[in-house]
């Protein structure tokens, strides 16, 4: 390397630092700059850039890749390129290193794009754009010859070679430089990658492994631990229990279903069931006869089963002068470890901890740990703190503690300074398609900041597939299997377990009541229409119409008083239960889609028609104010479906439609109408409520059989955001044909009572 050009790059890492140092400060601990093996990478790393187009630096886990990669960026927005993109394999990281780390460093030339609405991709002043392959694709269609990025660097390039996704995306943009990181990369992996190396050549591999960085700079440390995770999987019988529990349909009170459901999770099988019976002997529930079932069959539960995989991947039994830590919030949890380890690990070095263990036993045990006769402790909460514990090699987390204090307690006991054990491990043991992976992020976050190597989860990990959302979309796609027949699934089949009501009949039980709840609430909305109209609802008939436009319109009556008209109609039961509130922001995210059931809908409409046409009293009369937009009644309605479905469902909506057009054809033929008598029209749609997350609809129907009625339906489609759908325009094209079935249903409906 030249003398000019290493001064140059000395003068580029010097103003890096710089800038590091003036935008890191006071955010840190205290002031970023590279230190000095990545100063020693830097050179060679841009050295290469002289030479080379597609260069690939793999550095080990914990050395500080990130800094490297915006280290480069910097570099290449010094006047050589226009713009820099930055490749990460999932939204998580997208998100992650956006938000900690880009965004700090660069500010507003920063953005992201993950969601497909591809702003940042086409806004110019974003002169560093990190984003997936995907999404990338999903944009470049709009993007200019001006606006493409003529510098690539790839995090975790690894995923690159053998992967669709990135190779079209390069091959499109076919930018001047490629830079790819990663913490290994495998020969045979760079082999599998010929159509890129036509285009950009043989990668230029500068490879750094531990030995070496120490040997560039013998003040670089290696991670203080290295975490993986291990997933525990639900068997069939426990997914049926979870699922019961995620619905609210085992206990009344959604405390109980909760409670149950984050035992099962966290601490398996044997603690739910040892928690069942404790709460049913003392009278705090109902006899259940899915748990009496459930907990009648002995059976390891799923965090036993992985630990043993745990203990036979690491070897543990071979590593006796060495201390494994499990820990678990439960006693049931920590007496089945013993169990199940005390047919690996020898009698003698396996020992349980809990608050059951007297302080004899317990200052015995202790003894024991120092002298290192024990190489597995089992440790409930009585172990985080107060205890001498030796630290450990390995540390097994059976469950994640919410509050930080325990946490860091736990991970106190793998992670000390000035340890002679320089390579150590954590594995945390996660049951897939639960809140432990919802709440996954910020564990992640709390390893990173002790000095805990997270980059093998984040790399090789999908955390975005294996959310509790995620177990709900799971859960539509085996029903649709099951349910061939039908494209969509009502919503109702994943809540509490009553039956379907039909709404009308429910409205005219309860304005005559049999009981003084009813009666309850039909004073209330007398009371109500007192405050707005001089109108008497004594009369039966007037009385069901207050109560039914009060259920269909959310901006009249009270929160209070219509809560009470859906639980007396045994509606709102589908929104106590958690499932409600995961398959709302399945859709919101776009992994579910729905549509309303036709027939369901089309009954309440027919009512409005009814109403509309039996008050009218002249020859036109005009009702422009009729709105389906009750988020709770119309979810009562919602038929969900996958995307993978949207065709099938749109396909079958399409059918639907025309086939009421042609019977509201013959009608019309039949009775000498005419289409100017009987017409039904979505003319408007959609007009999009940003606040709301709603697609709002508009239809007309026309009848003029006797009498002249113009009705307007306006109809919600909620937690529907646009920039989440793959194919919103076929997702508004299906809303619109949803209405428009609706729409003919009631009126075909209401025409044949009319006429018979």
């Amino acid at each position: 390397m030249s003398g000019s050009f290493s001064n140059e790059l000395d003068n580029i890492i010097e103003n890096f630092n710089r800038h590091l140092a003036e935008k890191s400060s006071g955010i840190w601990d205290k002031p970023l700059k590279l230190k000095k093996y990545q100063v020693y990478v830097a050179h060679e790393l841009l050295g290469a850039l002289k030479e080379n187009r597609f260069i690939v630096v793999s550095m080990p886990t914990g050395s500080g890749k990130t800094l490297l990669e915006e280290f480069t960026a910097f570099y290449a927005l010094r006047g050589r390129y226009e713009r820099v993109l930055v490749l990460e394999p999932t939204r998580f990281l997208c998100d992650q290193m956006y938000k900690r780390q880009w965004l700090i460093v660069f500010n507003r030339i920063v953005g992201k794009e993950y969601e497909g609405n591809c702003q940042d991709i086409l806004d110019p002043s974003k002169k560093i754009v990190i984003a997936t392959p995907k999404t990338v694709l999903k944009c470049v269609k709009y993007l200019s010859e001006g606006g493409l990025f003529d510098f690539v660097i790839i995090d975790e390039v690894h995923h690159t070679f053998g992967n669709k996704h990135y190779q079209d995306l390069l091959k499109f943009l076919n930018p001047k430089v490629i830079v790819g990181f990663t913490a290994l990369l495998p020969s045979d992996k760079i082999l599998s990658a010929q159509e890129l190396i036509e285009i950009f050549g043989t990668p230029k591999l500068l490879h750094y492994d531990f030995k070496k960085l120490k040997e560039i700079d013998p003040e670089f440390d290696p991670p203080l631990a290295i975490a993986d995770i291990y997933e525990s999987d639900f068997s069939s019988d426990e997914v049926k229990v979870y699922n019961k529990l995620l619905s609210g349909s085992l206990f009344e009170d959604s405390w109980w279903n909760k409670f149950f459901e984050r035992t099962l999770v966290s601490y398996g099988k044997r603690a739910l069931c040892k928690s069942y019976k404790s709460s049913l002997e003392n009278g705090k529930i109902n006899k259940s006869n899915v748990l009496e079932a459930f907990c009648r069959e002995f059976k390891y539960s799923h965090k036993a089963r992985t630990v043993i995989e745990v203990v036979n991947s690491y070897e543990i039994p071979q590593q006796q002068k060495k201390l494994t830590l499990i820990y678990t919030g439960r006693v049931e949890t920590a007496n089945e470890m013993r169990e199940v380890l005390g047919n690996i690990i020898p009698e003698q070095m396996l020992k349980v901890l809990t608050g059951h263990v007297n302080r004899e036993e317990r200052l015995i045990l202790l003894e024991e740990l120092k002298k290192g006769k024990i190489s597995v402790l089992v440790s409930t909460r009585v172990g985080e703190e107060g205890i001498d514990i030796p630290e450990a090699w390995l540390l097994i987390m059976l469950d994640v503690v919410k509050s930080p204090l325990r946490f860091y307690q736990r991970i106190g006991r793998l992670i000390r300074m000035g340890s002679p054990e320089k390579l150590k491990h954590l594995v945390l043991i996660l049951t897939p398609g639960t809140f432990e992976y919802d709440n996954l992020e910020e564990v992640l976050w709390r390893l990173y900041e002790e000095g805990v190597d997270v980059s093998y989860i984040v790399a090789n990990i999908d955390l975005t597939s294996k959310t509790t959302i995620d177990h709900i979309v799971n859960t539509v796609v085996k029903t649709q299997e099951q349910v061939l027949a039908t494209p969509s699934i009502p919503f109702l089949i994943y809540g509490r377990e009553f039956e379907s009501v039909n709404i009308i009949k429910s409205i005219e039980d309860l304005v005559e009541p049999k009981d003084s709840e009813s009666q309850e609430i039909l004073n209330g909305v007398k009371e109500w229409t007192k405050m707005w109209l001089d109108v008497s609802l004594e009369f039966t008939e007037i009385l069901k119409d207050f109560v039914f436009i009060i259920l269909t319109m959310s901006i009249l009556g009270s929160k209070e008083l219509k809560r009470k008209i859906l639980e007396r109609l045994g509606i709102s039961k589908i929104r106590k239960n958690k499932m409600y509130n995961l398959i709302n922001e399945a859709i919101r995210v776009g992994k579910l889609h729905y549509i309303y059931d036709v027939e369901a809908l089309a009954d309440i409409v027919k009512y409005e028609i009814s109403r509309s046409y039996n008050k009218c009293a002249q020859e036109y009369c005009e009702n422009v104010f009729f709105r389906l937009d009750s988020k709770e009644l119309l979810r009562y309605f919602t038929h969900i479906f996958t995307p993978s479905r949207l065709s099938i469902v749109y396909e079958e909506m399409k059918k639907i439609v025309e086939t009421y057009r042609i019977e509201l054809e013959k009608i019309r033929n039949s009775t000498g109408i005419g289409e100017e008598g009987i017409s039904a029209t979505v003319f408007s749609y959609p007009s999009e409520n940003q606040v709301q997350k709603a697609l709002i609809y508009q239809g007309i129907i026309h009848l003029s059989i006797g009498k002249h009625v113009y009705l307007l339906v306006q109809v919600n489609y909620y937690d529907i955001d646009l920039n989440m759908l793959e194919e919103k325009e076929k997702i508004k094209e299906l809303f619109k044909l949803n209405v428009e079935a609706v729409l003919y249903k009631a009126l075909i409906d209401f025409v044949e009572t009319l006429i018979m």
